[in-house]
């Protein structure tokens, strides 16, 4: 069976946007979307590496659920969050906030938008919100 997928372990997570909606966290190999229940992947070249995904409530104006994930961006490891399916990202915590969120549980609030959960590995669980002025 010949597959789109890269060689080695990923983290497949379920999107509550539709049907056979499905994502691959393939660490160093990235993300990939499938719309159709698995039979084909799309390698999302968003973000280059994605240790955990979760999702979240949609942002005012979209429908797409919010993606949430640890993972590195122009070197910069840390979480981050997309509106747009995958797109783009902007990261959302800073250097000293890392929670020992290297490779952990994350997932966003299905109520509050920009809401994020992140496992602390034995410290709790942490959650994070924008902040709003």
């Amino acid at each position: 069976m010949e597959s789109d997928l890269p060689a080695g372990r990923g983290s497949l997570k379920v999107s509550p946007a539709a049907e056979g909606d499905l994502w691959i966290a393939a660490g160093a190999n990235g993300l990939f979307h499938s719309t159709d229940a698995g039979k084909h992947f799309t390698h999302v070249i968003g973000l280059p590496r994605v240790d955990g995904l979760g999702f979240g409530k949609a942002a005012p104006g979209h429908a797409y659920p919010a993606l949430y994930a640890i993972g590195t961006l122009a070197d910069v490891h840390g979480v981050y969050r997309s509106d747009d399916a995958g797109a783009t990202w902007v990261r959302v915590n800073d250097d000293q906030h890392q929670y020992g969120s290297e490779r952990g549980p994350i997932t966003g609030d299905p109520r509050v938008y920009g809401r994020v959960y992140v496992g602390a590995f034995g410290r709790g669980i942490v959650y994070g919100e924008p902040i709003t002025h």
